[in-house]
């Protein structure tokens, strides 16, 4: 249970983000065909937060250098017998929505790439080798599956084809979850194990605080550029103005490089009103 609720809080802001981002997704989808579809916006959530429970599962499973699975005993009360069950549930639900999908056609083209990279990138935390891979990379990756795989999809539920402005839309929420999401790794830098080194580890805290200037930099350059070739730069001027958070959070790590004391609260507060902020102010328009 311990397990758990530190991989949680680890991948809190990843689940809030990508749910989000989901609504995001869906609310833009819609008001292109001013239509919502209520169905694939269920199932499209369902399947992101089953591969939430997946992945938390098998950072369960990879936590211990025994095979979980080994000698299994069905008998009334035997852990590993439990844990066989749940990974029997949570793949026949993986599955059943996976068919549902298809039987309303939304399991093709596009939508289908979205949801095999999501499982893919997902699944690298079956094995300990994958872990420790997407441990590494976890930002990187984490801002993939956020967007551009899961705002795309969400719109690919509303039926709705991906053009260029949405390409653009996705660059730039990607960069905003690399620039919020970084500054988060900061408070646990050095103290990772031998086998839960994060990218932070790898580049070094320099490089880090260089990362999340040029992510914020151009998740404001995506929105701008969008705004402008749609012809709503002056509306979407109170989400341009969100950047003052990201500016915030590079004042605190200045302050940290200066060694002064951290202000660790704050930095996770800035970084989850940021994404909120973004997102809010983003679709508040389309109402």
């Amino acid at each position: 249970m311990e397990i758990l609720k530190s991989s949680l809080k680890k991948n809190a802001f990843f689940i809030f983000a990508g749910c989000l981002i989901y609504f995001v997704g869906t609310i833009y989808g819609s008001s292109t065909r001013n239509h919502f579809d209520i169905t694939g916006f269920l199932l499209g959530l369902f399947f992101f937060l089953t591969m939430i429970a997946i992945q938390e599962f098998f950072n369960y499973l990879t936590s211990s250098k025994v095979n979980s699975y080994s000698k299994v005993n069905f008998n009334r009360g035997d852990k590993k017998s439990l844990l066989v069950i749940l990974t029997i549930i949570l793949f026949g639900v993986y599955f059943f929505i996976l068919y549902y999908l298809l039987r309303i056609n939304k399991l093709i083209g596009v939508n289908l790439i979205y949801i095999v990279a999501i499982s893919i990138l997902v699944l690298l935390n079956a094995s300990r080798l994958g872990k420790m891979v997407y441990q590494s990379m976890s930002v990187v990756f984490e801002g993939i599956i956020v967007s551009p795989l899961l705002f795309l999809l969400s719109c690919g539920m509303q039926d709705v084809n991906p053009d260029s402005g949405f390409v653009l839309l996705s660059m730039a929420f990607f960069f905003l979850y690399i620039t919020c999401r970084s500054s988060l790794l900061f408070e646990n830098f050095g103290k990772e194990g031998n086998n839960e080194r994060s990218l932070l580890t790898l580049i070094g805290w320099e490089n880090g605080i260089r990362l999340q200037n040029f992510a914020l930099v151009m998740a404001y350059v995506f929105f701008t550029w969008h705004f402008y070739r749609i012809g709503g730069l002056a509306q979407n001027i109170p989400l341009l103005l969100t950047a003052l958070f990201g500016i915030f959070s590079m004042y605190m790590m200045f302050r940290l490089s200066r060694g002064l004391k951290p202000q660790w609260q704050f930095i996770k507060a800035n970084a989850f009103l940021h994404f909120f902020a973004v997102c809010y102010l983003f679709v508040l328009p389309l109402f």
